[in-house]
């Protein structure tokens, strides 16, 4: 590193940042705008600002505007907000360069609220964007706009729509291979990609820019522009082509990268990969602070920090094994294999999984996903003069992407395709990379041959050198599994029982340190992909491969949203959470949305079972007691004749009440059936109908969560329930403050702990 000066002074900088974070400084994370606005927005949500249109983008739902320079008029002041992200309240017409002033409530954006959830917040502050403006109305627009980035954007969707007319079923895959967007991409092939571990060819990376930007230099050198000229142009174009693809971080880095690159050659310089590195990465943070937290940032860094420096140190040592080499096959595995391992701290930090299949597909998709790219962006060329020629251009490709799916497919099918180990400390990152890199250096360590030209003495010399690689690479391989060991190492939790803040609904995880979970309900009717953003995220996030049974209380859907999700995801093997069981409440009637959850979970190849009063659930020392619903329940009421547990472990004892009110609490105050408890999940969201002075005088419980959200319209947690809990002596946590929060048990121990907090 010594002889990298540059690229030393970068990753200097760069651990300068994490240090003044890790001080307190807001400089990547938190909210940079001036207290007085900050304090006037919090006052007047309900606000008009003016700013610049950069980007529109649009769905079959909405559209929304990306505004930049953004500012407030605040006591004849302009106060600077930065970017803005605007939903239009109507469809409009807004050219990129556009001035507007648009009226509508301004929020800021939400931090995450549950482990494993995406940080929304974090990803805009990488944009420079801390508020968002819903419901807005444009009151006033400017004449003028940019031709320029119009023009760009016209561009792009021209062409996504030539790729459209031209790729047939697979368009939404050329769409993002191409150009990078996404819009049109179905889910649902989505999350096959991301399963297989190959997700990372949808993106605009080193590969396209590589493909396209090298293939138009040597095309504009055999020209004969020469160096200086091929090089610019090359760099010029490459430039508005990461720009028209959206500029994201991959992009970015790519570009940077290859811009490097191209300033070497034409200068005559040696390119060097580590200080190229170094310098795309401070060139983007110094534009951004906050993507030091960014997921795709990390990701894509550490790949071409994996494929540039690891994956030398293990192929070369392959090449000079016992036999001489290896062959072409072993080689590229261990390629793979070195990729995955410089990656496989960030995977697991973000989405606590990481797809092991995907080392073996990515042998044969890297290979061929230049054929892909190459023949869509022929294709795409070709389809604007004549979509005929374009669609036989493009059929190779076509080939190639239904070959994809079926490999993701294949791979949905395997049982052991993806390890969930949860997400990691960041002491366990910090070992890890430590002892990797130790594995490494080990690796390429080269000891100097002595200058003497004795024979029989450079024999023994060579004998030892072959001997020393052997040890390095036994040793390496221990140092290895070592770091593996180090990252996927999990500390015995304690027992808990977690209410996720899902918004207005429930979503209850129950955990045993002896590695037992059940889900009790999962749903929500302010927040849409329950299961996929917060249910499922939270399981990897733990380290949970597999959830022995979902109990749904009742059929609700602020209880059954998320659970209906997982259900149909698992059906489509597209949920790496294994699903033991589903528990359903024993009625004589059953809803619909019973018989739909019965249905879904029969396609999943998931069991079925009902449960009533008197039935009880055993895993290890956990026992879960049913004490609702009551025996000839109807199902018509599903909130009174709902499934009420009382949870058992050790000591401790907990009760989920779902839906419940005061009738049911009644009937099983009559019928003896209620004891003292230690925890106590509010019924119905702290539902002024439930939770009556009769049932917690009988109950007693020293702990209490409701789960409900901010914006509900109902009233919810009523003052006059808080109140009565508070007075009997019960510490109440609520998802709406503290997002999820967590009781657990351990060594007679009770704590309560909100995720956005302290303990409660």
């Amino acid at each position: 590193m010594t002889r990298r000066p540059l690229c030393m002074l970068c990753l200097i900088l760069m651990l300068s940042m994490c240090a003044t974070d890790w001080a307190g400084i807001p400089l990547i994370r938190g909210n940079p705008l001036p207290e007085n606005a900050v304090s006037w927005i919090e006052e007047h949500p309900q606000a008009t600002l003016c700013g610049e249109v950069i980007q529109t983008t649009e769905n079959e739902f909405s559209q929304s505007v990306y505004l930049s320079n953004a500012y407030l008029i605040y006591q004849s002041q302009k106060l600077s907000i930065e970017n803005v992200k605007v939903f239009l309240k109507q469809r409009e017409e807004v050219p990129a360069g556009t001035v507007i002033l648009v009226s509508g409530k301004l929020k800021r954006v939400e931090e995450k609220r549950n482990p494993g959830e995406f940080d929304s917040q974090q990803y805009y502050a990488s944009q420079h964007i801390y508020y968002l403006l819903n419901n807005a109305e444009i009151i006033e627009k400017s004449e003028n706009y940019s031709a320029y980035r119009q023009g760009i954007s016209q561009l792009r969707e021209y062409l996504a729509g030539v790729l459209g007319k031209i790729a047939g079923k697979e368009a939404g895959i050329f769409q993002a291979i191409v150009l990078g967007d996404k819009t049109s991409l179905d889910k649902e092939v989505k999350l096959r990609y991301q399963m297989a571990g190959i997700v990372h060819i949808l993106a605009i990376s080193g590969l396209h820019i590589s493909v396209i930007g090298t293939g138009l230099y040597q095309l504009l050198m055999k020209t004969g522009l020469g160096i200086w000229g091929s090089g610019f142009l090359a760099l010029l174009f490459m430039l508005q082509y990461g720009v028209m693809t959206g500029g994201s971080v991959s992009t970015m880095r790519a570009v940077c990268m290859f811009l490097i690159s191209t300033g070497a050659k034409i200068t005559g310089r040696i390119y060097d990969l580590p200080t190229a590195l170094a310098v795309s990465a401070m060139m983007i943070l110094g534009e951004s602070g906050a993507y030091l937290y960014n997921s795709g940032f990390l990701l894509s860094f550490s790949a071409v920090a994996g494929a540039g420096i690891v994956v030398p140190a293990f192929t070369r040592t392959l090449e000079k094994g016992k036999e001489g080499r290896t062959g072409k096959l072993c080689t590229a595995l261990a390629a793979s294999a070195a990729i995955q391992l410089t990656m496989l701290p960030v995977s697991l930090y973000f989405f606590g999984e990481i797809s092991l299949i995907g080392i073996f597909l990515n042998l044969i998709v890297l290979p061929t996903v230049g054929v892909v790219l190459g023949s869509g962006v022929l294709g795409m060329i070709l389809g604007c003069v004549n979509l005929k020629i374009g669609s036989l251009m493009i059929f190779p490709g076509k080939i190639l992407a239904g070959f994809y799916e079926k490999l993701c497919m294949m791979a949905g099918n395997l049982p052991f395709g993806t390890w969930i180990a949860g997400q990691p400390e960041i002491w366990q990152i910090v070992a890890y990379y430590a002892v990797l890199a130790s594995a490494v250096l080990l690796l390429t360590y080269r000891k100097k041959k002595s200058s003497t030209s004795d024979k029989e003495k450079d024999k023994v010399q060579e004998k030892n050198i072959a001997g020393n690689l052997r040890v390095r690479k036994y040793l390496s391989l221990f140092l290895i599994c070592t770091a593996l060991f180090l990252i996927s190492w999990r500390k015995t939790e304690s027992f808990s029982i977690t209410c996720l803040d899902v918004g207005q609904g429930d979503g209850i995880v129950v955990r045993t340190p002896e590695g037992n979970c059940f889900l009790v309900d999962g749903g929500s009717t302010n927040k849409s992909g329950t299961g996929q953003y917060q249910i499922l995220p939270y399981l990897k996030n733990q380290g949970i491969s597999r959830v022995d049974g979902i109990l749904v209380s009742h059929t609700d859907k602020d209880h059954i949203s998320g659970v209906e999700e997982i259900l149909e995801l698992t059906a489509q093997k597209l949920n790496s959470v294994e699903i033991g069981c589903l528990y359903l409440p024993n009625w004589k009637t059953p809803p619909e949305e019973w018989e739909k959850l019965s249905q879904l979970a029969k396609e999943a190849g998931i069991s079925v079972k009902q449960v009533k009063e008197g039935d009880c659930l055993k895993a290890g020392k956990l026992e879960m007691q049913i004490v609702a619903p009551l025996e000839n329940a109807s199902g018509i009421n599903v909130n009174e004749d709902g499934m009420v547990l009382q949870v058992k472990y050790g000591e401790f004892t907990g009760l989920l009440t779902g839906d419940m009110g005061e009738e049911t609490e009644q009937k099983l105050l009559e019928m003896g059936d209620l004891e003292d408890v230690d925890f106590l999940k509010v019924g119905h969201h702290g539902s002024h109908y439930s939770t009556s002075q009769q049932f917690l005088d009988k109950i007693k419980p020293e702990y209490a969560i409701i789960s409900c959200s901010s914006t509900n319209t109902y009233g919810h947690p009523a003052p006059e329930i808080v109140e009565r809990l508070e007075k009997a002596g019960c510490k109440v946590g609520f998802t709406m403050k503290s997002g999820a929060v967590t009781v657990s048990w351990q060594k007679g121990k009770i704590r309560l702990k909100g995720y956005l907090g302290n303990y409660i």
